[in-house]
């Protein structure tokens, strides 16, 4: 199967992929692929043409984040054209292993949501976020709202998910949920 594996920011999405990874299990993350992407000739030739936000044969992901944004349909526009390159490269992986692959999605929607067999949903309280991308990534509070705000709610992320992860308490708390999760998908 296929896992995704969301939450919002400093929710703990990457340690429970890396729990995932500790314990055994296939892992990838959209991000690091997306990263990739970024380097294709062909997917930055369209980037330009799009969004004209290309310096030097290198799209500039700073200006590019300020168009997609700040306007939602500039943002479609970019998931249309990336999703399938992600994704596509998804099947890749999962067709050379057997067995689950847990995918870590940090900016989900629900478009997404056809592209997996299950969701889990990595669950922390906003204000514990908050000091972890604060102490992570040392952003102004102010910014790290802004991106929550244009994260799909956790509610949502909720209601959609197969399975839910609670990381509000220790990292030995969260490994004891991976290995639950684990032992889910192993029936």
């Amino acid at each position: 199967m296929k896992i995704a594996v969301i939450g919002g920011i400093g929710s703990g999405k990457s340690r429970v992929i890396e729990c995932l990874d500790q314990l055994g299990e296939r892992t990838c993350d959209c991000d690091k692929i997306y990263k990739d992407i970024l380097c294709d000739v062909e997917y930055i030739r369209q980037v330009g043409e799009l969004f004209g936000v290309v310096r030097d044969g290198v799209v500039d992901k700073k200006a590019l984040g300020e168009i997609v944004f700040s306007d939602e349909n500039q943002l479609k526009k970019l998931n249309e054209l990336a999703h399938p390159l992600v994704f596509k490269k998804i099947e890749e992986i999962y067709s050379q292993i057997d067995g689950n692959l847990y995918i870590e999605v940090s900016a989900f929607d629900e478009s997404m949501i056809k592209y997996f067999d299950e969701i889990v949903y990595v669950k922390s309280e906003q204000s514990q976020r908050v000091e972890r991308i604060k102490k992570r990534n040392n952003f102004e509070e102010n910014y790290i709202l802004s991106i929550i705000s244009r994260q799909m709610s956790a509610e949502k992320m909720q209601d959609i998910a197969d399975f839910v992860i609670v990381n509000d308490s220790t990292l030995e708390e969260l490994g004891r949920q991976v290995e639950y999760l684990i032992a889910f998908h192993t029936f």
